[in-house]
């Protein structure tokens, strides 16, 4: 088990090399990143806190879902809450390391999108919402109805080719 997990620094050291033999940069995905796209590593919390104090209005010219994402960004550190208290160490720390990570970057820009790979949210809502009673089965659809209609908007924004020009 603890070869496979070495398996990992070890592929971002030999990439590290290839970057450094390739464009004269050990770390040249971090200036990529940063000199680029806007990112770099900053404190999540001050970050947030920031992001409440200087919303930013939405514009034409510019796709910023500073609304959508500030909700994602409280409604999934709450679950976060339920999800340590409720399921296994692991997914708690799981959950962690993939809502700080996107916060981490400097910028909120993509947290809505970026946040959709911590299944263990939706580990605690099917939990939450699948005891089957009729007070759970309004829970389920109200669940169920919310990511359909999200999933519709996603996918017309995508097809209007507004993530490409984000």
């Amino acid at each position: 088990g603890f070869a496979s997990l070495a398996l990992i620094p070890a592929g971002l050291l030999i990439f590290c090399l290839y970057s450094k033999w390739n464009v004269g940069r050990f770390l040249a995905f971090v200036e990529v990143e940063k000199n680029g796209w806007g990112r770099h590593y900053s404190n999540p919390i001050e970050l947030f806190l920031y992001m409440l104090q200087h919303p930013l209005a939405a514009s034409p010219y510019e796709w910023n879902f500073y609304t959508l994402n500030m909700l994602v960004i409280v409604v999934f550190w709450a679950l976060f809450i339920l999800i340590v208290r409720k399921l296994p160490l692991i997914y708690g720390i799981l959950t962690f390391v993939f809502l700080v990570t996107p916060l981490a970057a400097g910028s909120i820009g993509s947290v809505a999108r970026l946040y959709l790979i911590a299944f263990p949210v939706y580990m605690i809502l099917a939990r939450w919402s699948a005891q089957g009673n009729q007070e759970y089965s309004g829970r389920h659809n109200s669940i169920c109805s919310t990511f359909a209609i999200l999933l519709g908007i996603g996918m017309v924004l995508f097809t209007l080719g507004v993530y490409s020009i984000a």
